[in-house]
């Protein structure tokens, strides 16, 4: 997405203040807010309360989403049709592997996958699409 020209100039001009603030002994920062008249405990209580609730924002809408992300996935249908038999299976899921090099498994520990692994493993390779079980007749 590009950005307009007023968005980087902004950017900019955050850039500059934050350099300058960062070139600013506390020392002078102090004597700043004394010479403005400003109580520097008070306007460090109103910087905290802000950036607080800007976290707290940000989270509550990470947290919204990821709501939205359970929920979504959750209302995937599961998959209707049997599995193949647990050697047939293990045979499409093993020429995904090499037919598709995106994909790939861990193995835990370096242990062999259960049945039940690969159960899982295929089920997941189908809902993303990777496995389409009519193509297999099975």
């Amino acid at each position: 997405m590009r950005q307009s020209k007023e968005n980087r100039e902004i950017g900019f001009i955050r850039a500059k203040a934050l350099d300058d603030l960062a070139a600013t002994s506390d020392e002078e920062i102090r004597n700043e807010y004394r010479e403005a008249g400003q109580d520097i405990a008070a306007v460090a209580r109103q910087t905290r309360d802000t950036l607080r609730d800007v976290v707290a924002a940000g989270m509550r809408a990470k947290l919204a989403s990821a709501k939205a992300a359970t929920k979504a996935s959750a209302a995937t249908p599961p998959i209707n049709r049997a599995r193949p038999a647990m050697e047939r299976l293990k045979e499409i899921v093993a020429e995904t592997f090499m037919r598709e090099p995106r994909v790939a498994m861990a193995f835990r520990d370096g242990k062999k996958q259960t049945d039940e692994d690969l159960a899982t493993v295929y089920d997941d390779l189908v809902r993303m699409g990777i496995i389409k079980p009519e193509d297999h007749g099975d």
